[in-house]
């Protein structure tokens, strides 16, 4: 699959993941062709519980920020976090023009509100059928089906060939909004030959076809039938299509709508004004409305879909919102895990059952659909653009090597599915791919919310030690000139062991620091600074062979 020795470096163009090629979250792809960089796509993805204060996690931009002379465009395939979120962290290293379909760009233009960002940025709207060109990279959108409107995959043109970027996309024959799938668009793509497509992988595990998302509102309408009491409804906040069956099941059921959650209510204003979602003014009442309505009347809309400790639902759960559960309430989960939020899930719905409340989710009645193609429709978008290579994106490995058995088993050879790391850079030249050498980049940055460019690596270990092992104050006084120790070391502990635990091992930890610094101090003069990192390694290493735990050692030495 090497690159064609004829071929020179202005006939190649490269293919870098900077986000998520092999892990779902963080989307981001950069087209290279000589001095043109293309950017596709700018996402986030959600800390877990490895990630102590984190708020986000984005890409490693230092490659685009070195090269940002160079960088024509910024691409979005549709409005979701995981392909939108990073949009004001890029515009702080490159200032290039930002295109996407309009409800895509309304709800980029709230983020970069909030960094106070929105004048100094570039927003085109771009339309499916539109071509636009950016040196020797064409771009063309196409429309397609997914779980948020104005989703498109792109066609881009390049002189190494045609490449094919699906974004995340299914098959819908029935769609809420009436706008389908253009599969006709990419057949004829397949006819003009495709040298690389670059696919969604999510649910490459599943096979079958993707339920339609109208059969969500089905059985939405039969559980609104079998409800006496309140009637609670959480899904995705970017979910439009789920929420506009959700408005019109509420109206043929007589049910008046409140809307729980500040996600929620932005995007639901968001995509009213743009036309997006319709209903009737009279439809809506405010949360604290709720009371002067029978039960039998309301339905409520909120967050809180994957168990988000700070999202409403999670708040009602543990009765810290003004929506109170009780009795004879239905609570609806239109949504399915993100991997890593079952456990927080399952804990919410647990609360919510408690509280007396009846729990409706997906395992046991179909009430969510996903937006990720199946199988079938992943072997029908292959079939029809009939790649040269195919580079399956935005999944876990797991589901890039069953996307990988599907193709092989339709007669693809093995060396056309190409897997890349963030980071990798993929040549290609019309001919052949070959791997070139990788970037060096981090894969991720960490933000707090306080560090606009993100936290190391170290101080996220310092908060998983803290988390897990506590943290051990150290304080001794020493003598300046002879490094005498006069008083200490005294040790104070907070989230490590109880008192009667550690009171052996402090005497020991103590004597050990006092040989330390006895032998440093016969041997070489030694300031405090040096005089901390010994009693760090020192306390560090005992406590750490004695308990199996790594609590944070803070030396606090002063000279006198």
């Amino acid at each position: 699959m090497s690159i064609s020795a004829s071929a020179s470096g202005s006939d190649v163009v490269e293919i870098i993941p900077l986000g998520g090629a092999s892990e779902i979250g963080k989307n981001m792809i950069v087209i290279r062709h000589a001095d043109d960089i293309v950017v596709i796509d700018a996402g986030v993805t959600f800390p877990s519980a490895d990630h102590p204060g984190i708020d986000l996690i984005v890409p490693d931009m230092t490659y685009l920020s070195d090269n940002a002379d160079n960088v024509r465009a910024v691409v979005l395939t549709h409005g979701h976090e995981d392909h939108i979120g990073a949009v004001p962290f890029l515009l702080r290293r490159v200032q290039a023009p930002i295109y996407g379909t309009p409800l895509t760009l309304g709800l980029v233009r709230e983020r970069l509100q909030e960094h106070h960002l929105l004048e100094v940025a570039d927003l085109r709207i771009v339309q499916p059928g539109e071509r636009i060109t950016f040196g020797h990279i064409t771009v063309e959108p196409i429309r397609v089906t997914h779980s948020i409107p104005d989703t498109i995959s792109l066609a881009i043109t390049t002189p190494a060939g045609l490449i094919v970027h699906t974004g995340d996309f299914k098959i819908d024959h029935t769609p809420v909004d009436g706008r389908s799938f253009d599969a006709a668009r990419f057949a004829q793509l397949g006819d003009d030959g495709v040298v690389l497509l670059i696919t969604d992988s999510v649910n490459a595990e599943k096979p079958g076809w993707v339920p339609s998302e109208r059969i969500v509102g089905r059985f939405l309408d039969q559980q609104f039938d079998h409800a006496d009491g309140r009637i609670l409804v959480t899904t995705f906040a970017s979910n439009i299509h789920r929420i506009q069956q959700f408005f019109e099941v509420a109206a043929d059921h007589g049910r008046k709508v409140a809307i729980a959650g500040r996600s929620m209510q932005r995007n639901v204003r968001i995509a009213r004004e743009l036309d997006y979602l319709r209903y009737d003014d009279s439809l809506s009442i405010s949360v604290d409305d709720l009371e002067n309505w029978p039960d039998d009347r309301v339905a409520i809309l909120t967050t809180g879909s994957q168990g988000e400790p700070f999202a409403a639902l999670s708040q009602m759960a543990t009765d810290r919102h003004k929506i109170r559960i009780k009795e004879g309430d239905t609570v609806i989960l239109s949504s399915t895990p993100i991997p890593g939020n079952e456990i927080g899930i399952w804990r919410t719905v647990n609360r919510l059952i408690n509280r007396g409340a009846r729990v409706v989710y997906d395992l046991i009645t179909p009430v969510h659909a996903s937006g990720h193609a199946n199988q079938e429709e992943l072997k029908l978008m292959y079939s029809l653009t009939r790649p040269l290579y195919v580079v399956p994106f935005h999944g876990e490995p797991r589901m890039m090597q069953a996307y990988t058995d599907m193709v092989m088993g339709m007669g693809a050879p093995r060396d056309s599915v190409i897997w890349l790391q963030n980071g990798d850079r993929l040549g290609l030249d019309g001919v052949g791919a070959e791997k070139l050498e990788p970037l060096e980049i981090t894969g991720s940055v960490f933000v707090d919310g306080t560090s606009a460019d993100g936290i190391s690596d170290l101080v996220l270990r310092d908060r998983r030690h803290l988390a897990e092992g506590g943290t051990v104050v150290v304080t001794l006084t020493r003598d300046f000139d002879s490094g005498e120790i006069l008083s200490g070391p005294e040790f104070v502990a907070r989230g490590f062991l109880s008192s009667e635990d550690t009171e052996d091992l402090f005497l020991e930890a103590a004597s050990r620091v006092r040989d330390a610094l006895d032998d440093l101090s016969a041997t070489d003069d030694v300031d405090a600074e040096d005089a901390g990192t010994v009693v760090r390694d020192t306390v560090a290493r005992l406590l750490r062979k004695r308990t199996r735990l790594r609590p944070v050692v803070l030396p606090i030495v002063t000279e006198i």
